[in-house]
């Protein structure tokens, strides 16, 4: 009779053995996995807003050149605002985890470029000759374009964000997060809705 129970316990501390393995593994895995997807996320939202203030001096020219906004609007601190976003966004971009302080100096700076950015292409709408060329319509479309951009990368990243933080903090997730020193991490979303077109505009 001793064989047969022998047999059994083996056979039952290999079969837990394995699903212990496997939850272990399979947790790390989704948590890895995770991790890696917001690092993209956030790389995209970074990406995306450096192609923007990379059209900045394409309309500070434009603006330069607007006898309506000669006197209505002091360029430097389009500029001042544009350098203080990129300075910002690349500190964002070199962290793993950025900190809450730095996610809020990042939309706070992104915010204030968005609305010297409006503010601008509106100025520059009322003059006449520039206001209906071809080339102020085709930048303020592209503006346009990546203000939208810019959010839904922003949605995409708080996504993935949400997903780690809950998934180290629930069953399995949080053993294997306990475990493998998981647990302290938490990344910090993005307050998207400041990033939509009508909040910019209002």
């Amino acid at each position: 009779m001793k064989r047969p129970l022998l047999s059994l316990s083996v056979f039952s501390a290999v079969f837990f053995g394995i699903i212990l393995f496997s939850i272990i593994f399979g947790g790390y895995s989704s948590l890895y996995r995770a991790q890696n997807r917001i690092g993209d996320a956030k790389g995209n939202v970074i990406v995306e807003c450096w192609k923007r203030q990379a059209l900045i001096p394409e309309l500070v020219a434009m603006a330069g050149e607007s006898e309506v906004l000669k006197e209505m609007v002091p360029l430097d601190k389009v500029d001042g605002a544009a350098k203080k976003a990129k300075t910002i966004s690349e500190q964002i971009n070199s962290k793993i985890i950025p900190e809450k302080k730095l996610i809020e100096a990042f939309e706070k700076s992104q915010v204030r470029l968005s609305q010297e950015i409006i503010s601008l292409i509106n100025g520059l709408k009322k003059d006449a000759k520039i206001g209906k060329s071809p080339d102020f319509l085709s930048l303020e479309k592209k503006f346009n374009d990546l203000e939208i951009i810019v959010f839904y990368k922003g949605t995409r990243y708080n996504k993935e964000a949400r997903y780690f933080n809950t998934r180290k903090s629930i069953f399995p997730g949080f053993l294997v997060a306990k475990l493998f020193g998981l647990d302290q991490i938490n990344y910090v979303e993005i307050t998207t809705d400041l990033f939509k077109p009508e909040k910019l505009r209002s």
